[in-house]
């Protein structure tokens, strides 16, 4: 399998030149680099213009605004189950015990079933269910908040200086990476 890249001037973001490696090389090679450029892997249709200076920055943008949205999913596993059943799941229970705890009388399936299976009491399981979706709530909006900007950043690179500045996220419990890079591949 292939990998394809880019070398930039990581003052203008101008393209220097392009080529392809065996998969996992590329790296190697933006050690080698001298100082002031930099290597970004791209998707293969980014580089299908025959003219070694024309690039398609928008099969790049593409590609970078799925893997934010791919590595936006991966910060949220690190705090919640993110499954589409789950995440669910999760709303149903704390639309129900937002409502037993305004009303005893209010109907509560998820939560009746779960508090009898682990030996607690309805308002004793929508206590603990509203306090993880509290603590949840402002993580959730970070990541969210962090996803939007840098898929908007994304957008409106003008070069890949400002795409690769994009694409550096210092998500929430991690330290700051660039989530794109290294997920790209033909």
């Amino acid at each position: 399998m292939r990998e394809y890249f880019i070398v930039y001037n990581q003052e203008t973001g101008a393209v220097l030149w392009r080529g392809e490696c065996n998969m996992g090389e590329a790296e190697g090679q933006r050690n080698q680099l001298p100082e002031g450029m930099d290597l970004m892997r791209v998707p293969r249709k980014a580089l299908e213009n025959p003219d070694p200076a024309v690039i398609d920055l928008q099969a790049i943008k593409d590609t970078y605004a799925a893997s934010i949205d791919t590595d936006a999913d991966t910060v949220r596993g690190k705090f919640i189950t993110n499954t589409p059943g789950q995440m669910a799941t999760y709303l149903v229970k704390e639309q129900e015990a937002r409502s037993v705890i305004a009303d005893a009388s209010a109907p509560t399936p998820f939560l009746d079933a779960e508090a009898s299976a682990i030996g607690k009491s309805v308002t004793e399981l929508a206590n603990e269910v509203i306090a993880q979706a509290e603590q949840w709530r402002p993580i959730g909006a970070r990541i969210e908040a962090l996803r939007r900007a840098a898929k908007i950043a994304v957008e409106e690179a003008q070069n890949l200086k400002e795409l690769r500045a994009a694409t550096f996220i210092d998500w929430p419990g991690t330290s700051p990476a660039s989530p794109a890079d290294g997920e790209v591949s033909s």
